[in-house]
């Protein structure tokens, strides 16, 4: 099968313990063939349904129900993040699949997301596990997929607002979980897990900032265009009044200047 059918075959499957096995044998096999063409030979498909669409009961973000007894709400968060793990499994699965013709680095890189991402997801679904759930067992939104098929014909909206805005958010909104979560004596084995899903995001996130910048490079567009970029997409980012986790958002590749003109925004909207 041809490179970019093999990655659209493990996107469109729904059993997990299928699904990752295929792509943890195709990811293998890829890294031991450095003669790979990124030339599509197929045509590209566009994006139509989620294939967690399968399991799940799947809403608009604005339809969920967001009144759940206090009993539950810890399990309710667990499975909210099993979800974003998993989302962001056919996040980088996809920005492998939809653009070619680059360079291999540029799927090296996404495929080492896509491993992460999995490694990340089954360590939340053994937590779930151990509470009676399963991934699958409440209802999720489809916000992440919608933020796809948004940015599905350009490489730089793509990597603008994926990874750079979504994913960087993540990265505050992470941070604030854990702080929060040690002052309340929360779960021991959930603060380690979002832990380590902190720290290895944060490389996530600097693949998107190289090839969001690459992309400009290769378009003729600035940088600087970036927060015009995500804005052209969702008028309202950048409008929540929200503590910036500065020091992994500059690991990550954003500039001290472009961090003042987020928080700017945040103060003005």
């Amino acid at each position: 099968m041809e490179f970019f059918d093999e990655i659209l075959s493990i996107i469109n499957e729904s059993d997990l313990e299928l699904k990752f096995s295929k792509f943890a044998l195709f990811y293998e096999n890829f890294k031991a063939n450095k003669e790979l063409d990124f030339k599509r030979k197929t045509p590209l498909k566009p994006l139509e349904k989620p294939c967690y669409e399968k399991f799940c009961n799947v809403v608009a973000m604005r339809d969920l129900n967001k009144k759940i007894a206090p009993k539950d709400k810890n399990i309710h968060f667990i499975h909210s993040v099993a979800h974003i793990e998993f989302s962001a499994i056919d996040i980088a699965l996809d920005a492998a699949y939809r653009f070619d013709g680059l360079p291999r680095a540029y799927y090296e890189d996404w495929l080492e997301v896509a491993s992460d991402e999995i490694r990340h997801f089954l360590m939340i679904s053994e937590i779930l596990a151990k509470n009676g759930v399963k991934y699958g067992d409440f209802t999720v939104h489809n916000g992440l997929f919608i933020a796809l098929t948004k940015t599905q014909n350009s490489l730089i909206e793509r990597m603008a607002l994926l990874p750079r805005y979504m994913e960087a958010n993540g990265l505050d909104a992470n941070a604030h979980i854990i702080k929060k979560l040690k002052e309340q004596g929360g779960n021991d084995e959930l603060i380690l897990a979002l832990e380590v899903i902190l720290r290895e995001e944060i490389s996530h996130v600097s693949k998107g900032d190289r090839w969001f910048k690459f992309a400009c490079e290769r378009e003729k567009i600035e940088p600087s265009e970036y927060i015009n970029i995500v804005r052209n997409l969702y008028p309202n980012s950048f409008s929540s009044i929200r503590t910036l986790n500065e020091s992994d958002r500059l690991k990550a590749g954003f500039s001290q200047n472009e961090l003042e003109e987020i928080k700017n925004l945040a103060r003005i909207s």
